[in-house]
């Protein structure tokens, strides 16, 4: 079946979320919170809702979608028709959904994705990570499901949805971010270890690709893998450390400044969020973990970190898409 770019595929799964309360644990004077999601295998994409006083997240692995209300502890939950690895809100209302093949429409009272568009056409890719920035552009980018080929890419979808690659070949593109004026990105290649930093021209045009940090130089403090990214209001770039059970922050520079240890050692994403925007809310993933392993009974775990380890720090708005 053929699937025109704007007319789409619309998939219904019942009639809008399921609604619990949330179970939300506090982790004795750590200031971090558990607010859901422990057990899930992928938990990923983080995202606050200023609009509706909700943060999002999803577990890809399990194909679902949760939002939780930070005032009311109401959490609902969406069952999503393939793996969905991020959400974003759309100018014209409603939000988007990445999903393993393409963006699409997701629609929260009807529980409808309405395909919106594909960057590539591969049967052995899916999209993962991806961000909204400042100019309602969303980058997104792909990563090679049997982990072997560099074959995915980083890809930027304008306003009117077209998708243009920007950056590749990867094997596992991850956690794009934005500085406060928009003139640099950062971007991850998981496989590789390496966060990215590029220089952004105003129609998104990416040049002067560096090398931001590189963690494989930093294997004796247990650093892990960089995933997901956050920007501070200063310019600071938090990166949340997959396998090592950590999010630090650099400066614009790249030099490290601080870190905030979490009770679970595969942290996947991050975002600031709050009314203040003064709180880190952190993902995490349960997969691959052996019986018996210490942190079994908490990872995948949705973290809210609290201000009194951020140092003052305070994140950017969450930008909305302009398609």
């Amino acid at each position: 079946m053929m699937i025109t770019r704007r007319s789409g595929l619309k998939m219904a799964f019942g009639m809008g979320a399921a609604v619990c309360a949330a179970p939300i644990t506090a982790l004795a004077d750590s200031g971090i919170r558990i607010l859901g999601g422990a057990g899930d295998l992928l938990g990923e994409g983080p995202l606050w809702s200023a609009d509706t006083g909700r943060i999002f997240w999803v577990n890809i692995a399990a194909q679902k979608i949760y939002a939780l209300n930070l005032k009311t502890k109401a959490l609902q939950t969406w069952d999503a028709p393939k793996p969905v690895c991020y959400l974003a809100e759309r100018k014209s209302g409603g939000m988007i959904a990445g999903l393993s093949d393409g963006v699409y429409a997701f629609d929260e009272k009807s529980s409808a994705f309405n395909l919106l568009v594909k960057p590539e056409d591969r049967t052995d890719t899916r999209l993962n990570d991806g961000k909204v920035d400042a100019k309602g552009r969303l980058w997104t980018g792909t990563m090679h499901l049997p982990w072997s080929e560099k074959v995915g890419a980083f890809y930027r979808v304008d306003n009117d949805l077209k998708a243009t690659k920007v950056d590749g070949p990867y094997l596992c593109t991850n956690g794009p971010t934005f500085s406060p004026d928009l003139k640099r990105l950062w971007h991850v290649e998981s496989f590789d270890k390496v966060v990215y930093v590029f220089d952004v021209a105003e129609d998104g045009t990416l040049s002067n690709k560096q090398v931001f940090v590189d963690f494989k130089t930093h294997e004796a403090d247990g650093w892990g893998g960089p995933d997901g990214m956050a920007t501070d209001v200063k310019g600071g770039v938090w990166i949340a450390h997959y396998g090592g059970g950590r999010i630090s922050r650099f400066f614009p520079d790249g030099k490290f400044d601080f870190q905030v240890k979490l009770p679970a050692s595969q942290i996947t994403s991050l975002t600031f969020g709050g009314d203040k925007l003064d709180h880190l809310y952190v993902s995490s993933a349960a997969q691959f973990l052996p019986d018996g392993a210490p942190d079994k009974a908490v990872a995948g775990a949705l973290f809210e970190v609290s201000p009194s380890l951020l140092h003052g720090h305070t994140g950017l708005p969450t930008n909305k898409f302009g398609g």
